[in-house]
């Protein structure tokens, strides 16, 4: 499954940045071993040069949902998002973690294609979506733009959290390490190609 990474801003970080240089940027990203958290780094360091009186700050969080909070919030300037997180932020959808339209978000740029990753243990038996009942998942950290992935694509294949035996909320490096030490049979992962905590499993 394919999605899209985007960049969204609130509207009033726009009105500010647009007459003159920013004194703080703040660039809302994820988890350490995804993908947004090294692009936010690479992101400070291009702002950097074209704002070069600019304090540049880039902050690792639960990923796309708690982003979008905190930029409607003013708590940072820039985050990193799923498109369709995006969209339920603007309707203002409870179930997801929104408890009011976002109306002060806007998209600036679509950066990556996102895949959804199923990872398993090679002794777990997992082949398909199917064979997760009644093992041991991680389904990303709670409300993550992983986790909302997670219910969807369940949902769309009749299953819930309900089939697993163990249902865990973690992050792509505790998910992974879990992995490791066998205390977990399968997680998913929505990133770009190439996420560190996938190699790491590798």
């Amino acid at each position: 499954m394919k999605l899209r990474s985007l960049i969204a801003v609130a509207a009033l970080a726009v009105g500010t940045t647009a007459g003159h240089a920013a004194e703080f940027i703040n660039v809302l990203t994820g988890g350490t071993s995804g993908v947004y958290y090294p692009l936010g780094v690479s992101l400070t360091q291009i702002y950097g040069k074209v704002m070069p009186d600019a304090k540049m700050s880039v902050q690792a969080t639960k990923a796309s949902a708690e982003n979008l909070n905190l930029l409607q919030a003013g708590k940072g300037e820039i985050a990193f998002t799923l498109g369709d997180t995006l969209s339920e932020a603007w309707k203002g959808n409870a179930d997801v973690g929104f408890k009011s339209p976002l109306t002060k978000l806007r998209t600036v740029a679509a950066i990556y294609p996102n895949y959804i990753h199923f990872l398993a243990s090679a002794d777990s038996g997992i082949k398909s979506l199917a064979d997760l009942k009644g093992k041991r998942v991680s389904v990303g950290a709670p409300k993550s733009g992983t986790e909302l992935n997670s219910r969807d694509i369940l949902k769309a294949v009749g299953m819930s959290y309900q089939d697993f035996a163990k249902t865990e909320y973690l992050g792509y490096s505790e998910s992974v390490e879990l992995m490791k030490n066998r205390q977990l049979d399968a997680t998913l992962l929505s990133s770009g190609l190439g996420v560190a905590a996938v190699r790491d499993l590798a």
